[in-house]
């Protein structure tokens, strides 16, 4: 009977580690996936900057009552041998406290070693559907101005 115990909690320890994408916090590991949650007295916008030239890849306002959950996957991106950007960016804009879902949108983004995440905080309070400011679009060639 002993054995049978611990196959139960081998099973149920495997399906945690295993069992998809669960959000809140990230997955408690070291899987560069990220969530921001937004509410009224944290309302997060989230920029992905290109470190080698401080370009601002991509940038999203997180609406209070609503998580960003972003994941990196490592070669998804451009193929060619000299990419500028060949890993993939996984995100999507969902209710906050959503624990599992797909990840729609993505983008080619730089390498680990090439890229950083400034989340930031807009002005407080922000209240529920309140819409927030559109994001600035980058364009190509734009910079990061330093602080």
């Amino acid at each position: 009977m002993p054995r049978v115990g611990l196959v139960r909690v081998a099973c149920v320890l495997l399906a945690a580690a295993c069992g998809g994408c669960y959000y809140p916090g990230g997955p408690g590991y070291s899987a560069d996936r990220y969530t921001y949650e937004s509410t009224s007295w944290q309302p997060w916008t989230v920029a992905l900057v290109d470190t080698r030239t401080e370009e601002v890849v991509w940038q999203q306002h997180v609406p209070v009552g609503y998580q960003l959950v972003v994941d990196f996957e490592s070669g998804g991106g451009e193929k060619e041998p000299s990419a500028l950007r060949p890993d993939l960016m996984r995100w999507q804009v969902m209710p906050a406290g959503r624990r599992f879902g797909q990840l729609e949108s993505s983008l080619a983004v730089p390498p680990r070693s090439a890229r950083r995440l400034d989340p930031t905080f807009r002005e407080v309070p922000e209240m529920p559907g309140q819409v927030p400011p559109p994001p600035t679009a980058p364009v190509q060639g734009d910079v990061l101005e330093a602080p």
